[in-house]
């Protein structure tokens, strides 16, 4: 099956694909430090909650039970891997099928055009989770999610690795442990919002909310310090063929540094991302299933200057 990753800068015929990769970016990433999280305590160890150890090789996603009890879990997945066009993070898609849809029925929409979302992307349950970004030294993400009932497939991000199937039993405790964040981010109809706290220099605790009718992620990307929204908006004009209204910003220049996996409608997830200080674009690639056209084209951005 053919598949794309990541965004990880404004390509040019970004409104044909899904997920794209520009490796320029990741030669520029690359050759940066930036965002390589610093050596500490998980903030999520003293939680109690059941883990999930998963293992991102070269094909496949590894370490999934068959049967999990519906809960919250701390989730980690590790790998290693070279950047390159078509794998620069390390992470894990989970993924709820629609009730009566199977896995083949799923796969057979995902094949039948590879550039595109499959029809059951937009009405899964998608749990989020952290991403590793490969560039920048990258080799685990911790997050913690909820997996409520249901029929499961865990695979690679942007189906890069096979799907593998699993059943989460029971029902969703009544009494879920909150983790702590220091920052809260709200994603909407197309917006990122730093709707409580503050982003700081170092280990920022974030709680990531999905408060919007599509499934939405959030890429942290460092850019020029003085870059504004205004620069950001200019870019993305001109890459749509259009005229600037201010100076675009140099998106070739953009270093990936954090990555927020897809989460649908009304979940929540909590990860730790580490930034140095500067200044951050914030984005959401995910194609509107009307249009074709990735949030991000529809004004999803968001800058935030970290001190």
């Amino acid at each position: 099956m053919k598949t794309r990753v990541r965004v990880t800068a404004i390509p040019a015929l970004i409104a044909a694909g899904f997920l794209a990769s520009i490796p320029g970016a990741l030669k520029v990433a690359a050759q940066h430090d930036h965002g390589t999280p610093e050596t500490g305590t998980n903030p999520y160890a003293d939680l109690g909650l059941p883990e999930l150890n998963l293992v991102q090789t070269g094909d496949a996603i590894e370490g999934m039970p068959e049967t999990l009890e519906a809960g919250r879990y701390l989730l980690t997945v590790t790998g290693e891997g070279e950047p390159g066009p078509d794998d620069y993070a390390i992470g894990a898609m989970l993924l709820q099928l629609p009730e009566g849809l199977t896995l083949d029925a799923a796969m057979e929409q995902a094949g039948a055009n590879p550039d595109a979302p499959p029809p059951f992307f937009y009405e899964s349950v998608l749990a989020g989770g952290a991403g590793a970004i490969i560039p920048a030294g990258q080799t685990s993400a911790t997050s913690v999610i909820d997996l409520p009932p249901g029929n499961w497939i865990v695979a690679g991000q942007a189906l890069s690795r096979p799907p593998v199937p699993f059943t989460v039993t029971g029902e969703m405790p009544a009494d879920l442990v909150e983790p702590p964040s220091t920052a809260t981010i709200t994603l909407d109809e197309m917006t990122i919002v730093l709707s409580a706290g503050e982003l700081v220099a170092g280990d920022n605790q974030l709680k990531v909310e999905n408060v919007g009718a599509q499934p939405h992620f959030v890429e942290f990307m460092g850019v020029p310090d003085g870059t504004t929204q205004a620069n950001v908006e200019a870019a993305i004009q001109a890459e749509m063929g259009g005229t600037p209204e201010a100076e675009p910003v140099d998106m070739s220049q953009a270093v990936p540094v954090a990555y927020i996996s897809e989460q649908s409608t009304g979940t929540t997830v909590w990860t730790t991302v580490h930034l140095d200080a500067g200044t951050y674009a914030a984005m959401c690639w995910v194609p509107d299933p009307e249009t074709g056209i990735p949030h991000a084209m529809s004004g999803m951005h968001e800058v935030f200057v970290v001190v």
